[in-house]
C-alpha cells in the first residue's frame, strides 16, 4: 500500500529543534529538542501536566507550535507539500490514551477507517486486511463485530492498536498504552509492542509512566521537565543522573 521504502536502520526518523508551544498565555514547551532513531522504542516520561501530551499532539499537527522545526523522515513539516503530508499520514500510526475508537462503529469498522480514507481497495480486500490486523494484535475473530462499549480495557487498546497499524506504518505513536490496565494485561501489551517492533520493523514513540514498560520495552528514554527534554539516553544512564 505504501510506495516509500524503509530507510537505513539507525537514521533519524523524527527530529525536533528548538520547538516552543504556547497555549493561551502559558508556555508549555520552550525550545525543546529531541531526536528519535529508526528501529528504536523511545520512551517519553515526565511529571503529570508536564507537557507530554502537548508534545505528542504538536508532533501530530493537532497543536500549533510557536517556534522551532519538526522533521519527520527528513521532511520539514512547515515546508511539506500536500503530497508530502499525505505520504507522512500514511507512514505513521497513532494509539491515543483511551483508544479513541468510534463508539458507533464495530471493531472491524474502526480498523477499516484509515484504509477507506487513504487507499482505493475493494470492500473484500479491506475486510481481509482489517481481519489480518485483528489477528496481528491478538484479538479473536469474534471481536470484529463488537462495539467499543462491549470491550474490556485491554481489548480496547488492542483494537485501537490494530487501527493504528492498518496502513503498515513505519513510525508508531503510543500514548500511555498500558494506562488503566491491570499488571497482567499491561505486561501483555508490552510484549505485543516489542513483538510488533521486531516483526514489522517499527520505530515507536511511547509516552508512558509505567516503570515496567520502561524496563522491558524501551531502548532509550527522554525525560521532559521544565518545558524541555532534560535527559535522553538508555535507562541505565537516566538512573545515574543526579538531576532531581
Amino acid at each position: 500500500m505504501r510506495t516509500a521504502t524503509r530507510q537505513t536502520v539507525g537514521e533519524p526518523v523524527l527530529v525536533v529543534q528548538d520547538m516552543s508551544v504556547v497555549l493561551g498565555r502559558t508556555v508549555v514547551l520552550d525550545r525543546l529538542s529531541l531526536t528519535m532513531l529508526r528501529g528504536e522504542i523511545l520512551g517519553i516520561v515526565g511529571a503529570t501536566g508536564g507537557g507530554k501530551s502537548v508534545l505528542l499532539r504538536t508532533l501530530l499537527g493537532l497543536h500549533e507550535k510557536r517556534a522551532g522545526i519538526i522533521r519527520l523522515f527528513s521532511i520539514d513539516l512547515d515546508r511539506a507539500s500536500d503530497v508530502d503530508r499525505l505520504s507522512l499520514d500514511m507512514r505513521i500510526g497513532v494509539l491515543f490514551q483511551q483508544g479513541a475508537l468510534f463508539s458507533s462503529l464495530t471493531v472491524l469498522e474502526n480498523i477499516q477507517v484509515p484504509l477507506r480514507r487513504y487507499v482505493a481497495l475493494s470492500r473484500p480486500l479491506i475486510d481481509e486486511l482489517a481481519h489480518l490486523k485483528l489477528r496481528l494484535v491478538g484479538l479473536e475473530p469474534g471481536a470484529a463485530a463488537k462495539y467499543p462499549s462491549e470491550l474490556s480495557g485491554g481489548m480496547i487498546k488492542r483494537a485501537a492498536l490494530a487501527r493504528a497499524l492498518a496502513l503498515d506504518p513505519e513510525l508508531l505513536f503510543l500514548d500511555e498504552p498500558t494506562s488503566g490496565l491491570d499488571p497482567i494485561a499491561a505486561a501483555e501489551i508490552d510484549e505485543l509492542v516489542t513483538k510488533l517492533k521486531e516483526t514489522m520493523g517499527l520505530s515507536i514513540y511511547m509516552v508512558t509512566h509505567d516503570l515496567d514498560s520502561l524496563f522491558s520495552v524501551c531502548d532509550r528514554i527522554a525525560v521532559l521537565s521544565e518545558k524541555k527534554i532534560v535527559l535522553e539516553g538508555p535507562l541505565s544512564e537516566i538512573f545515574r543522573s543526579d538531576d532531581p
